[in-house]
């Protein structure tokens, strides 16, 4: 790997990683495509998705990791909705993350695709009102199965893509009618526990390459931090502005990709 490469990914793992912090959507709804798109136009080696996936899922791991620390100390992290949908999505993560090796790469840029659609497609309903968004952490109630339900596929995504928790942003906030906040502090947390057994599987059937993925992970730590300090400072209708205006845009490129 050249000096070039590495500086390049440690520089787009500071962008996944200040996204983490932001949105909580842990980095991978950008980290994905911009490690599949940038390295070539800057010249530099061109990373195919499954190596692109196995990077991602060490980042969004070691970012959601500092980011999630940081919203917990906020209190912005529910307890019980961390748990159970954590524990789900690590059962899934895992298991698509092995899986994940017998893959083809457009089964995994169309698994994307799917996913960014149906997550752009959650945020055209209403977000929760000025009144729920007041609502404390310890009073936020959740129907617990459906959520695990869910997690668990999720997770399965995780474990194949390296990235796929930035779905819980939107269901939690537009379905679920969690506060922004809460919803985006508490992904972070699920975030930790999904990518890990996810982060397992691929490690365990030698899909990790270290020396990309260290790159990214450093430049993902500083991210992570600077994104929670600006997350502080944000309203929450900007905050879900900002991540609609995101999931568009990355959208409707990886569906030009997949259709051209």
């Amino acid at each position: 790997m050249s000096m070039a490469l590495a500086l390049t990914l440690s520089i787009l793992g500071g962008l996944g990683g200040f996204t983490a912090g932001l949105l909580g959507v842990g980095g991978g709804l950008l980290l994905f495509p911009l490690l599949l798109y940038v390295p070539p136009l800057l010249g530099l080696e061109i990373l195919d998705a499954k190596t692109v996936a196995a990077v991602v899922v060490s980042q969004v791991f070691f970012s959601t990791l500092i980011g999630g620390t940081a919203h917990w100390r906020s209190g912005h992290v529910h307890g019980r909705l961390t748990l159970v949908a954590g524990a789900a999505a690590m059962a899934g993560s895992f298991l698509g993350g092995v899986v994940s090796k017998w893959v083809s790469e457009w089964f995994l840029l169309l698994l994307f695709g799917v996913v960014t659609l149906l997550a752009a497609a959650m945020m055209f309903l209403p977000g929760p009102s000025l009144e729920q968004e007041q609502i404390p952490v310890q009073r936020v109630v959740l129907p617990m199965v459906p959520l695990a339900l869910f997690s668990c596929v999720t997770g399965i995504v995780v474990g194949f893509l390296g990235a796929g928790n930035f779905v819980f942003v939107p269901l939690l906030i537009y379905v679920l009618k969690v506060p922004t906040r809460i919803a985006i502090g508490s992904n972070l947390a699920i975030a930790v526990l999904s990518t890990s057994s996810g982060f397992l599987g691929k490690l365990l059937t030698g899909q990790i390459p270290f020396l990309m993925t260290l790159a990214v992970v450093i430049g993902a730590a500083f991210g992570a931090l600077g994104g929670e300090w600006c997350h502080r400072r944000v309203s929450p209708r900007a905050l879900r502005y900002v991540y609609a205006a995101l999931a568009g845009v990355i959208t409707v490129r990886i569906w030009i990709t997949i259709l051209g």
